[in-house]
């Protein structure tokens, strides 16, 4: 590695994974193929039953950039997404799947972007949804971009627009600077309503990802029952098993509290909260 390659701040991918066979030797190589020099790929595989455990450790071979580790039990979605953050050394971190695809530049103008704007918490590429065979389908996600917005405005832009940008790189001293990560329903939320707290998400319009849909069209009732199952180990506790989409509100306004915001904007953000929750209760039962 050249001397202005180490200049480059080291970015971390954390790839968690479970039975991931099918798909993950093109995921693999998506990232292997990152232009950005700097890169460690942290993978964990959740005692994987199929051949993810062989397709990592082949795929390994020769790349040093490549930190596996093979869960011996199940230890849940949540669980092994969250042992790559702890495993992560980069001071930009990003979560991947192993059916996903990224295009080549989408770390290294993520990066540009986050060391332009240093009161940024991440950066997220354009996003576009692709079916079993990698083809596009039918489905439109959006973007936002909330540089120049009022804290206050930012939090509600975030609250309100769609998850993606949690699977975009993020400086990782945010998150673990995190409290707590929550193993709930609801989980990717909470991140994002602590880190647009934190910073802006920037848009990147340059980079692309493909975020393949493994499981064919789902309705809310087949999300919660995924969500809420042993696998996905999102459900411990009495209050996750009973009413497993309480916590997220309740840990948004946590959130909110601990927040810089002064005692009346506390107030005025909790207050315009609470019908928020029911309207994207009502929307998420019609997905």
């Amino acid at each position: 590695m050249t001397d202005f390659e180490h200049k480059k701040p080291l970015v971390s991918i954390g790839v968690f994974l479970h039975n991931e066979d099918r798909f993950l030797r093109e995921s693999l190589a998506s990232l292997q193929a990152q232009d950005y020099p700097n890169l460690e790929i942290v993978v964990s595989d959740n005692c994987s039953t199929d051949d993810t455990d062989e397709i990592c450790r082949q795929m390994g071979q020769g790349d040093p950039r490549i930190n596996y580790e093979r869960q011996e039990q199940n230890i849940g979605v949540a669980a092994n997404s969250f042992r790559v953050l702890e495993r992560a050394n980069g001071k930009y971190f990003m979560w991947a799947s192993g059916h996903d695809l990224w295009s080549p530049n989408l770390v290294s103008a993520c990066v540009v972007s986050l060391q332009e704007h240093p009161d940024a918490a991440l950066a997220y590429a354009s996003s576009s949804w692709i079916d079993l065979d990698g083809q596009p389908l039918d489905k439109e996600s959006g973007w936002y971009d909330t540089r120049g917005m009022d804290p206050m405005v930012r939090f509600f832009v975030a609250f309100w627009g769609n998850l993606h940008p949690v699977l975009g790189l993020i400086r990782t001293e945010y998150l673990k600077n995190i409290a707590k990560l929550h193993a709930c329903v609801g989980s990717d939320q909470i991140i994002l309503a602590e880190l647009a707290l934190r910073g802006d998400f920037l848009h990147v319009p340059d980079a692309s990802w493909s975020r393949r849909e493994p499981r064919g069209k789902e309705f809310h009732k087949d999300k919660i029952k995924r969500y809420t199952s042993a696998e996905f180990g999102l459900t411990d506790g009495w209050l996750n098993r009973r009413l497993p989409l309480l916590r997220m509100p309740l840990e948004v306004i946590r959130a909110v509290f601990k927040s810089q915001f002064s005692v009346i904007n506390k107030l005025a953000v909790i207050i315009a909260l609470l019908p928020s929750f029911l309207v994207r209760y009502l929307a998420g039962r019609k997905s």
